[in-house]
């Protein structure tokens, strides 16, 4: 796994040991990131089940100005750390070894303007965190969620009031879902 473009292009990142984590093919982040190219420069990128900080580091390395990273595993924000290092980066990262809604409950942080959610596939995951969004103050009308989750992985974005589905790629057996809030 590698960086694809900017400041830190080609540079390869570290993966958690033990397969902890199913990092986001090149070819899926590469479309990820030529959809919101002009979102990028200077955005605020939140990174939750970060696993290698994969995303998010693509996102600094394109001219992110900051990016918060969340896996609640100890070896994954282990792994996080070393990976901004490694492109550095560390001064436009904060890790945070903690449960991703406990983060999006507690934490006072400004709010983020592009959000990757990519938890394990087909875990649950992703429900409690749809419900909460609306609730969450780290988001406005126009930060942008990026959700990737398997193709039997339903979520009902497109149904629920609350959100404006802006596009849906697939990927073989992934799916990309972009959305917003409803102002």
């Amino acid at each position: 796994m590698r960086v694809i473009t900017g400041s830190a292009k080609g540079r390869i990142l570290k993966m958690p040991g033990g397969g902890q984590t199913r990092p986001a093919m090149d070819k899926v982040k590469g479309s990820t990131f030529n959809i919101i190219a002009s979102l990028v420069d200077g955005a605020r990128f939140l990174d939750l089940f970060a696993g290698s900080g994969n995303l998010g580091i693509e996102g600094l390395s394109r001219g992110g100005s900051y990016g918060a990273f969340v896996d609640m595993s100890r070896e994954c924000a282990r792994t996080i750390k070393e990976n901004l290092q490694i492109c550095k980066l560390e001064d436009k990262g904060e890790v945070f070894c903690m449960d991703c809604m406990k983060f999006l409950q507690t934490t006072n942080l400004e709010p983020f303007d592009i959000v990757f959610i990519d938890p394990p596939y087909l875990k649950g995951l992703l429900d409690p965190i749809i419900k909460y969004i609306p609730e969450c103050k780290l988001f406005t009308s126009d930060t942008l969620f990026i959700i990737e989750r398997q193709k039997k992985d339903i979520i009902g974005i497109e149904n629920n009031p609350n959100y404006k589905l802006l596009d849906e790629r697939s990927y073989g057996a992934t799916v990309l879902t972009f959305f917003r809030l409803v102002n």
